[in-house]
């Protein structure tokens, strides 16, 4: 009866938990760049603002430079407007939309070679960027993109940076 039960408890133990957890299979490799690249050809020339249904879920290699600034408020802007027109499941749960935008209060600064970006991070992954990461490190980001609006001059991507691994 003993081994029964404790090949029971061994069988649930090492069974995955569905549902549960951070859906890391879903990315798909890519270069910023790339993301970037298809999500400004998604603006038609006569849209102001381009809200993606795919989001593009993509795994990204970066260089972590230690810089962080506020989210500028057109992007946090965009993300509000897109988490309320699209219904975002982080909204569905009971959480506001605006609870979900504080998500991403601040960006952080990361390069690719000689090129930064300027990327909203999400808030629960940053904590532990001190205790993790130092300037320099490369790093491995797992981002969305949400869509991307016109500016006076150019059109502004915004890619929300979710998980990351050393």
């Amino acid at each position: 009866m003993r081994k029964l039960l404790l090949i029971l408890v061994m069988a649930v133990a090492s069974t995955p938990t569905f549902g549960q957890g951070f859906p890391w299979e879903i990315f798909k490799p890519r270069t910023l760049k790339e993301v970037i690249d298809i999500t400004t050809k998604a603006v038609r020339p006569d849209d102001s603002m381009f809200l993606a249904t795919n989001q593009l879920e993509s795994k990204v290699e970066v260089t972590y430079t230690g810089q962080s600034r506020p989210t500028i408020e057109a992007r946090k802007d965009f993300i509000r407007v897109w988490a309320k027109m699209l219904s975002h499941p982080g909204t569905s749960s009971g959480e506001s939309i605006d609870h979900y935008v504080t998500l991403f209060e601040n960006e952080y600064l990361y390069k690719v070679g000689d090129t930064e970006y300027w990327l909203a991070t999400s808030k629960p992954i940053t904590k532990y960027f001190d205790k993790e990461l130092k300037p320099g490190d490369k790093m491995t980001f797992y981002l969305i993109s949400i869509g991307a609006y016109r500016t006076k001059d150019a059109i502004d991507c915004v890619l929300l940076v979710e998980e990351f691994q050393k």
